[in-house]
């Protein structure tokens, strides 16, 4: 069973654009918004295991140049 999040996520000056681009081409993301309100981009991923997600979150999403912090919800039901 596939585990699934939202990733909320904060964009330094004007990187949201560019932050989204890059974002949409990862493996593993389903959906990219641009959103207002307190965070920028609202990212919908998803993994075979906590430990891909993991990875997909802390090494590929985070690593997006202007990203600056982001607050991970993990999905417990549909």
């Amino acid at each position: 069973m596939a585990v699934s999040a939202f990733v909320l996520i904060d964009v330094t000056g004007d990187h949201t654009k560019s932050a989204h681009k890059t974002i949409t081409r990862i493996d593993g993301v389903k959906a990219v918004y641009t959103v207002s309100g307190p965070y920028d981009l609202i990212v919908q991923v998803e993994a075979e295991t906590i430990e891909q997600l993991s990875d997909l979150i802390l090494a590929r999403i985070r690593a997006v140049d202007g990203i600056t912090k982001t607050m991970t919800a993990l999905v417990l039901s549909v």
